[in-house]
């Protein structure tokens, strides 16, 4: 018996996962993956919560005050007054379509709800009440 340590040997058993042969290779100069967009702060004023309370679910549409004031709005602002003047979206949808995170279109899109830009429609809490919804989770089963 060899009394001889190979610290190779308990490498592998620690993390057998690990490939040990493979060089890593630096990344090339121009290869550098460069951040994209704006940063959450700085589109939310450094604010993390909303001023008002928006759900996930929250529905909201542009008002006319929103229509009419679309032309001064600028960025995410603009943005979702346009997403929201054909049909209305729910906070999750625009920021899915907007890809920012959920929690900077509730700040911003609760400020525009204040600022009368946005009209909100907040869920029903009883979901058995909701004819609408069920008829229209009805008719989307029906499609598939």
């Amino acid at each position: 018996m060899s009394d001889s340590f190979d610290p190779d040997d308990t490498a592998q058993l620690v993390r057998p996962f690990l490939d040990r042969k493979r060089l890593i290779k630096p990344i090339p100069e121009g290869d550098h993956p460069q951040p994209q967009g704006v940063r959450a702060y700085a589109i939310t004023g450094g604010r993390a919560h909303a001023s008002a309370p928006l759900e996930f679910e929250t529905m909201l549409q542009t008002t006319a005050a929103g229509r009419e004031g679309l032309t001064a709005q600028r960025f995410e602002r603009a943005d979702i007054l346009r997403r929201c003047q054909s049909e209305p979206l729910s906070v999750a949808e625009l920021s899915a379509l907007m890809r920012i995170p959920i929690g900077v279109v509730r700040v911003v899109a609760a400020d525009m709800v204040a600022e009368g830009l946005l009209e909100s429609f907040q869920p029903s809490t009883n979901v058995a009440d909701d004819v609408l919804l069920i008829t229209r989770l009805i008719a989307g089963v029906r499609s598939l």
